[in-house]
């Protein structure tokens, strides 16, 4: 179980509720967002009393670990890894050696993570254990690709 996750009593069932609940693919908000625009008062006291959720729903997802979700990632990781050295490339004449580099890479994702990964915190109140393994995770992803990136691309020769 990862960090922040809850175990669920009867999976098999609470798959059958959001199938008959969330019939199409799609974020669903409770209370809805339509709520919210139609009657604030009524969506403020759904709100206050809870639980409230923002909901993922696939439906006929396939299998868990399909080949073209790890082609997807692989090509996201390409693209990332690209912008990422094109910012290097942008800061290298300022950065003179490979640790100033890696260092300024890693910063970068550290910053990323703490917008992306603590807003989720404050804006939607995701758990904070599970975020906090979130950031991590991208700060290290980022850690690793300023590693291998330092490397390629030199600091710029100064006037």
């Amino acid at each position: 179980m990862g960090a922040g996750s809850k175990p669920i009593a009867d999976d098999a069932a609470a798959q059958a509720l959001l199938k008959q609940a969330f019939p199409e693919t799609g974020i669903y908000w409770i209370p809805s967002m339509d709520l919210y625009y139609q009657d604030p008062e009524g969506y403020e006291a759904l709100h206050e009393s809870g639980p409230v959720a923002m909901l993922n729903i696939v439906q006929n997802p396939g299998p868990p670990m399909k080949s073209g979700t790890f082609i997807a990632g692989f090509l996201h990781g390409w693209v990332v890894c690209f912008l990422i050295g094109l910012l290097l490339t942008m800061v290298a004449p300022a950065l003179p050696d490979y640790g100033s580099r890696v260092a300024f890479v890693v910063f970068a994702g550290l910053v990323m993570a703490l917008f992306v990964n603590f807003g989720a915190v404050i804006w939607w109140s995701m758990p904070l254990a599970f975020q906090l393994a979130e950031g991590l995770y991208n700060v290290v992803a980022w850690l690793l690709a300023g590693l291998v990136l330092a490397r390629f691309i030199p600091a710029a020769n100064r006037p």
